[in-house]
């Protein structure tokens, strides 16, 4: 069975505005001076997850999650060291600790939650310090702020409940710190580290005994690895 219609139909959307940005930062490159960059990443990191609203008649309560882990992969373009575009697969674990119902606290044993999500992102960079400045030496130093949305699928597996599946739109804002090393060639043998702090919102999804939504702030450190296109 293929995906629903309407997922279809959200990422169809999310596609052509992503296409239609990429061809806008082609033609902008063209006149930066060729300054256009493909880029690849990878990452990992930890992640805090908020308690859950677990939304059923009569109420189950609030999940309460331990400490979990992520996973992401990402490509995308930079123009200019300045405005990145890039689709991303993030991936994400945590725990379910114990349902909260005052005044009723029922730990769990085998529970948790984990998420597959595909994000289209825009990022932009201010070079640290900033251009011009003459005390420092320039060296590709580099704090950024962005922020995107997409598509998410959450998946459930719940002590005493069957494991459910559903996917939601999912938005998310980010910042983080990063020293690149760019090439000429794709892709550079140097990797840019960077360390970057996010926050990820799911939106409700319906899993069968109850509804709910998702928060997560995700502590990452990865390497991308830069390619440019003429001089």
């Amino acid at each position: 069975m293929g995906l629903p219609a309407i997922l279809h139909r959200r990422l169809s959307i999310l596609g052509a505005f992503f296409c239609m940005v990429v061809f806008w930062a082609g033609g902008e490159a063209a006149q930066a001076e060729g300054n256009l960059y493909l880029n690849f990443g990878l990452a990992g990191g930890v992640t805090v997850a908020p308690d859950a609203d677990l939304k059923s008649t009569p109420p189950l309560g609030d999940a309460d999650f331990d400490g979990g882990y992520s996973i992401k992969a990402s490509l995308g373009l930079l123009l200019a060291k300045r405005l990145q575009l890039e689709g991303e697969y993030l991936f994400t674990y945590n725990r379910i600790d114990s349902i909260i119902n005052p005044p009723t606290i029922t730990d769990l044993s085998d529970s948790d939650r984990s998420t597959h999500n595909l994000m289209l992102n825009a990022i932009y960079r201010m070079e640290v310090p900033p251009h011009g400045d003459t005390f420092w030496t320039r060296r590709d130093y580099f704090v950024y702020f962005g922020g995107g949305a997409g598509i998410s699928w959450q998946d459930y597996t719940l002590q005493a409940l069957s494991s459910e599946t559903d996917s939601s739109l999912a938005w998310q804002v980010m910042v983080g710190f990063e020293k690149m090393n760019p090439s000429p060639y794709i892709f550079s043998a140097f990797p840019s580290p960077f360390l970057q702090y996010r926050f990820l919102h799911i939106t409700e999804g319906n899993f069968g005994a109850f509804k709910t939504d998702a928060s997560l702030h995700l502590i990452e450190f990865g390497f991308r690895f830069y390619g440019g296109f003429g001089s």
